[in-house]
Order: structure tokens, then C-alpha cells, then sequence
């Protein structure tokens, strides 16, 4: 398929052979994981040892750290945010540009207690700038009991310097949860301070539907979220006190973790081509979309990574979105999951167009976006 562009929803172009690792492990094991002694349950175990320490080791995580599979980024995150402990008064810092993973769980859990959420501020002179030093200012007058940033903004790209937060909420004993969805396997991030490091598997991570999850302190006090049988301590009425077993009922999605194991596997092999490539395929997509003037750029290129929203006067998203699937080109449009975003630079309740690249958007599919822009150009 020419033409797609909305890789910050998946990926569509994963690395070569992964669907027939899939296929050929399910033909041979397929077993489920934890619920037998013989030797394709054994098979099936080794793929997801090997896909925690695939995780830890492409984010240079600590000895300190484990990893959690979810069915989801999404799971993982209620299983982060249902799972501490928050009482009447506890302050939770967000940023303006949080996906409804985020936003949904916290005003549930506002419906429950009196959590106080605030906006970590933004620099008066530029509205993609995060203001660090008012940011110190803000939690000395409210401490965070926990702070929650995504890395990247799913709707503008934007980068959020996380580590420098994550720092300054640490002050404070403040928990950290960092939600790398559209940045795992793309950009650094250091977990010394990080509590929490959430991500999914169908994006940045090139890997299939279906799995996501977080790396966590080994000694870690969140309570279980889901429960049900793990294959181990069966006779216990509650969940196992063993990471990463806490977190993990229910069987697992061996399909997905085969999958995401392999494309790990490729991302530890590739990682400067695919650094290099986002770099070059963003620079192509800001070429051909800034040299249309009837587009307005919305992200602030080059300070973002793999998106850059924009908006056509004269027609609503979803409108521009459809002329463009029309002619073969796949965009997301609209609010993207992400409201607060769309409020904050006033792009709300239209939303906006949004192209994104990965490190496999061909020249092909530069050409037709061309191609196609310039036939809209003509009709305008």
C-alpha cells in the first residue's frame, strides 16, 4: 500500500520477516505460555524472556528495572494509574498533550477521590516550549505525589524533555510515569528517574497489534489492575508477589510477543539506519507539505519527531482527510485521541490533519503525496 502516512496509529511497513516468524513459530510451538512442562511451552517461555531483556536493553535500561506485557499501551497505563496508591489532595502533574490512555483513567479516578491535576506550564514566548523553570516554581507551591508526561506528543510531535522533569519531580519523591508510545526505540531516555516507562508495540516499536506494557522498578509497590491465573502460585487467592507475574494474568498473546520479539531483534541490529531514516523522512515529508501553500504547518518542525499536523483553510480535517483517502493517501484526522492538545493550541473541536513517517515510508510514497497535492492544488 503507497500513500500511508499515519504510522503514529501503527506502523504499516514492519521489518522483513516478521509476519513469517509469527507464522512459522505458531505452526511449530504455539503453546501457551506458563501452562505446561513440555517442550513447546518451553519454546514459547524463551520468546518472552528473550522479548524483556530485547526491551530493557533498547532503552539502556538499569539492572534495577523488569519488564511488564499488556494486551496494550492502554492496559498498561490503567494498570499504572489504578494501581498506586492516591488519597484526597494528592497533586498529579500532566502535560497539555496527553492521549485519553492518560486523561480517562485520571478524571476516573478524580470521580472517585479529590486528586488535584495540573498542567506542567508552557514558555509564555513559545506554546511548544515546556517552562522548566516554572515547572520547579509550580512544585514547590503543589509537590507532584506523581508526574505524567508522554515523550511524544501523538497529535504534534512534540518532544518533551522528560529526564529534566522526571529530575526535578524526583525533589519530591514524586512518582514518574513517562508514556513512550510514539517514542520507544526512537529516542533516548534515561529511567534513572523514571518510575514507570510505558510502551506499544505497533508503533515505534514496529512490532504487531495486540501487545504494549511498562518497565518498572523490580521492587516496585503498585497493586494489581487485572486478575486472574499466571501459571504460577496457583493455590494463593491473590495475585503472585513475583514480577513480572503480578501484572500478567491471563494467557498472553504469543502471537504478538513472537512478533515483537523479532522486530526488537531487527531495532538492536538497525537502530542508526532507523534513527537516521525517521530524520531523512521527516526532512522529505516537510519539503513537500511546506511547499504547498494552501497547508498550514501546525508542528513545530524540526523540534518534533515523525508527526507534523496541519490544517487547510476552507475545509474541516475529516473533510481534507477524506479528499486525501480519496486519492490513496491514509492520514489520521480529527481530535486523535488527545482533546487537551487540541484545546491548548486552539485547533479544538476540529482537530487537524496528520501526516507521520516511520523509518520504512518509501520514495514511493513521498512521490504520490506529491503527486496528489498537487492535483488538490489545481482544484483549489
Amino acid at each position: 500500500m503507497k500513500g500511508y502516512f499515519d504510522n503514529a496509529a501503527t506502523t504499516y511497513k514492519k521489518p522483513d520477516g516478521m509476519y513469517e516468524s509469527i507464522s512459522q513459530f505458531m505452526q511449530q510451538y504455539g503453546a501457551n505460555i506458563g501452562r505446561g512442562n513440555y517442550a513447546n511451552v518451553l519454546k514459547s517461555g524463551d520468546q518472552l524472556v528473550k522479548l524483556r531483556k530485547n526491551l530493557l536493553k533498547l532503552v539502556g535500561a538499569p539492572e534495577s528495572k523488569t519488564t511488564i506485557i499488556t494486551p496494550s499501551a492502554t492496559i498498561a497505563l490503567n494498570t499504572i494509574l489504578f494501581g498506586i496508591d492516591l488519597n484526597d489532595g494528592d497533586t498529579i502533574y500532566i502535560s497539555h498533550f496527553e492521549h485519553n490512555a492518560i486523561l480517562r483513567p485520571l478524571f476516573e479516578i478524580q470521580n472517585r477521590i479529590k486528586i488535584n491535576i495540573k498542567y506542567l506550564p508552557m514558555s509564555p514566548n513559545n506554546r511548544y516550549e515546556f517552562d522548566l523553570a516554572q515547572t520547579e516554581a509550580d512544585f514547590k507551591i503543589a509537590p507532584p505525589k506523581m508526574t505524567i508526561i508522554s515523550h511524544v506528543s501523538n497529535v504534534l510531535g512534540i518532544i518533551a524533555p522528560v529526564e529534566t522533569i522526571a529530575h526535578l519531580s524526583k525533589q519530591y519523591d514524586a512518582l514518574v510515569v513517562v508514556d513512550a508510545s510514539q517514542s520507544c526505540g526512537i529516542l533516548n531516555c534515561s529511567l534513572v528517574n523514571v518510575d514507570y516507562y510505558v510502551f506499544a508495540g505497533h508503533k515505534t516499536l514496529l512490532g504487531p497489534d495486540g501487545i504494549g506494557g511498562f518497565i518498572c522498578n523490580t521492587n516496585t509497590k503498585l497493586k494489581p489492575f487485572i486478575f486472574g491465573g499466571t501459571g504460577i502460585d496457583s493455590a494463593n487467592k491473590q495475585m503472585p508477589k513475583d514480577l513480572p507475574e503480578r501484572f500478567e494474568a491471563g494467557s498472553r498473546n504469543l502471537m504478538a510477543i513472537v512478533g515483537l520479539n523479532y522486530s526488537t531483534e531487527w531495532l538492536l541490529k538497525n537502530m542508526d539506519f532507523v534513527r537516521q531514516s525517521e530524520k531523512i523522512n521527516m526532512s522529505k515529508l516537510y519539503d513537500i507539505l511546506s511547499s504547498y501553500k494552501y497547508i498550514e504547518l501546525i508542528s513545530p518542525y524540526p523540534d518534533a519527531c515523525s508527526i507534523i499536523s496541519c490544517k487547510v483553510a476552507g475545509y474541516t480535517s475529516d473533510e481534507f482527510g477524506n479528499i486525501l483517502a480519496e486519492r490513496g493517501i491514509s492520514t489520521r484526522t480529527g481530535l486523535h485521541c488527545a482533546p487537551d492538545a487540541h484545546r491548548y493550541i486552539k485547533s479544538f473541536p476540529e482537530g487537524l490533519i496528520r501526516f507521520s513517517v516511520s523509518c520504512f515510508t518509501s520514495d514511493e510514497d513521498f512521490i504520490l503525496l506529491d503527486q496528489v497535492l498537487h492535483e488538490i492544488a489545481d482544484d483549489l
